[in-house]
């Protein structure tokens, strides 16, 4: 999951990158584009992620023509993600310099890799002019011309008069949605020129570091998929995201065209506490201190926000916009940076009824952070003094994180004992043990999965079904078997006070105490939901660069029961609430369709035939949001637009789960089933100190 995110800073760098400030209405020219050279920082960077990646990395590589090729491939899925902006005939020619791609990773000699980097940035250019220019034209939407909707495995285009032909239709397109989204001619032309002017601002902006973190990752990405280059900011956003803290004002922001803008104010933070800033606030102008002042009209939300952020204690100014036309005003903000705690991300519990009255225990664990284990104990001392009679521990879309917080978080739940094997790349093989003997909590468990659930979620999940501890519901998981560890660049000894960045790279994958190992196949739920995402498009097997299934020898590991023999009963029970449940239907409906679309490989730009399709699609839509909506016993809309955009629906899966973990836990106080014998291996020795009970 962490790749995600990588890759999508790196997709921002070709769109939303920074400098100075550029005047609100005046477009850059071409000759404004900055000349990209390779600075002396990058050098020993490259070196150093060259040394790691080939001799410190699980899966070993040979850097040669072949191994550039793949990177040549990385490189440009990157920088021409939909095959729109190269003709064949310029990918040929960069194909045919694998020669000096793999110069560039042996040696570092990256004068060639940026310089097809400044050459993508000038023909985006050259793209967005033309949108510019289009957006001010007549456009045509009478035609039976049609868009490839995913051009990823498309082959290149054989001229610029193809590139120009598909780039019409991507401006219909574009059109056409702010059509269909309610504006008027007038309105859907000013916001796609707004868009496109504050787009060429960006591509002024761009800097080396955007080149060469994008060459870089094309090359971890090509060893492995969760294999990558963390620029120095993308390395201090990975620590606070780890860590759940930052120094700064509190106040999650967006890029939205031209101005950043104000999505969230988290509670208890100096944004927050200021009372001041609201959502959808605009940011206009920052002022330091010592007085500084920027006008970050036009910046990359990257630079806006390393303005903003700031040391504990220290002052910063902002000039807010809010509102808009005639209700437009203007102000001032003074704010205190301090230490944010990222509450959202932490682990919370909340107690849920069930459908018979029963009292259910449920933990949202997000990700894997810096002591989740006390944060987790700590929520469920609290459920504990309302007598639940189950647990849910909720690890839908938790894409993973630190390695032994999911040991010490597995061990929670159980005695003593390995919770996961991890192999290096010698082919050694360490469990990971729970050293801890006490139980926090020894009740009824359920754990909650779904195909976003990835890495450290894996192993809790997996950990907890081996062990008979928990039964699991939901869908299949992602499938990352592997483990990354997070390492600076940077030395004791460097003389350059320029930041190196780190790197996140494979140096093992880790297998279920069974033996058996969630790579490519991820954990299988006990019950299984309806899948709210297509696992055709997610998951690892999906992944480039996948490190291959294989499983090893069982570790010895003491079962607490047959949780197996619960499940027919249980099953039987979630099948006939949910047999006849309309919205339980909806959601199979909604994938169903969801597929048959994406069958169609393109999408016509005829505005009459689009808004056809937009109207079966809002049919459909509202059809299933007053289903939704019935069951939450709420008043049916008329058309989809009446429904607010921040309107959550009711979480019926969890809700579902709720009455399973009842089930569960009275299954388990009327039933006693004999504990499952667990393999007893002499090869693990447990550490000095532990008993693992026979």
């Amino acid at each position: 999951m962490r790749r995600i995110i990588a890759l999508a800073a790196i997709a921002a760098a070709l769109m939303i990158t920074t400098g100075t400030a550029v005047a609100k209405t005046a477009a850059p020219s071409y000759s404004d584009l900055p000349k990209l050279e390779p600075q002396p920082q990058h050098m020993t960077a490259c070196s150093r992620i060259g040394n790691f990646f080939t001799r410190a990395h699980y899966k070993v590589i040979t850097l040669d023509e072949d191994f550039a090729s793949k990177v040549i491939d990385q490189y440009l899925s990157y920088l021409d993600y939909n095959r729109s902006l190269l003709t064949r005939a310029e990918v040929d020619s960069i194909k045919s310099n694998r020669a000096l791609i793999l110069r560039a990773l042996s040696n570092c000699e990256l004068d060639y890799p940026f310089q097809i980097y400044e050459n993508v940035v000038k023909k985006r250019f050259v793209k967005y002019k033309y949108f510019l220019d289009a957006a001010s034209a007549r456009i045509d939407l009478s035609s039976d011309q049609k868009i490839e909707i995913d051009r990823r495995k498309a082959p290149f285009f054989e001229s610029e008069t193809d590139l120009r032909s598909e780039w019409n239709a991507e401006i219909k397109n574009e059109y056409i949605n702010q059509i269909l989204s309610g504006k008027s001619d007038a309105k859907a032309r000013d916001r796609l020129q707004k868009r496109y002017l504050a787009a060429l601002q960006k591509l002024v902006q761009t800097k080396p570091e955007d080149a060469f973190s994008t060459f870089e990752n094309a090359f971890a990405s090509s060893i492995d998929p969760h294999t990558n280059y963390f620029s120095p900011s993308d390395s201090e956003a990975f620590n606070e995201d780890m860590n759940l803290s930052l120094e700064g004002i509190g106040a999650v922001l967006t890029s939205d065209d031209e101005n950043t803008t104000i999505t969230q104010i988290i509670p208890g933070s100096p944004a927050d506490r200021s009372k001041k800033l609201h959502a959808k606030d605009r940011i206009v102008g920052v002022r330091q201190q010592d007085g500084r002042y920027d006008d970050i009209i036009g910046w990359r939300l990257s630079d806006v926000v390393k303005k903003i952020k700031g040391p504990k204690g220290t002052k910063v100014t902002l000039d807010i916009e809010r509102g808009d036309g005639a209700n437009a005003k203007t102000f001032s903000v003074e704010l205190i940076r301090d230490r944010v705690r990222l509450q959202d991300r932490e682990a919370k519990g909340e107690v849920k009824t069930a459908a018979d009255g029963t009292k259910v225990g449920v933990i949202s664990v997000k990700s894997f952070y810096t002591n989740l284990h006390s944060d987790i104990k700590r929520e469920l001392g609290k459920l504990a003094t309302q007598n639940v009679a189950a647990v849910i521990i909720d690890l839908r879309t938790d894409g993973g994180g630190l390695l032994p917080e999911a040991v010490d978080s597995t061990g929670l739940f159980i005695k003593s004992g390995p919770v996961v094997v991890v192999r290096d790349m010698t082919g050694a093989e360490a469990p990971q043990y729970d050293s801890d003997p006490e139980i926090a909590y020894s009740g009824p468990l359920v754990v909650m999965i779904n195909r976003l659930s990835a890495s450290s979620s894996e192993i809790m999940a997996a950990a907890l079904r081996d062990y008979g501890r928990a039964l699991i519901v939901g869908s299949t998981s992602f499938g990352k078997g592997t483990v990354q560890q997070n390492r600076p660049l940077e030395r004791i000894y460097d003389f350059s006070r320029e930041p190196l960045g780190a790197i996140h790279y494979t140096i093992a994958k880790f297998y279920r105490v069974n033996g058996g190992s969630t790579q490519l196949k991820g954990v299988e739920p006990d019950i299984a939901l309806p899948e709210l995402v297509d696992s055709a498009e997610f998951g690892e097997r999906n992944e480039e660069n996948a490190l291959p299934w294989d499983r090893i020898n069982a570790v010895r590991y003491d079962p607490y029961l047959n949780i197996s023999a619960y499940v027919p009963e249980l099953k039987q029970a979630h099948e006939q609430r949910t047999a006849n449940d309309p919205v339980f239907k909806i959601f199979d409906d909604e994938m169903a369709r969801y597929r048959k679309l994406k069958a169609e490989k393109f999408l016509s730009v005829n505005l009459e035939k689009r808004r056809a399709i937009k109207k079966q699609d809002d049919e459909f839509r509202l059809k299933a949001a007053n289903i939704r909506l019935k069951a939450m016993g709420k008043p049916q809309i008329q058309k989809i637009e009446d429904l607010p955009d921040d309107f959550e629906f009711a979480d019926v899966l969890l809700n579902e789960t709720v009455n399973i973990a009842s089930d569960l836990a009275r299954a388990e106080k009327e039933h006693v089933y004999p504990a499952a014998t667990a393999p007893v291996l002499s090869r693990y020795a447990p550490p000095s100190g532990i008993t693992l009970e026979q």
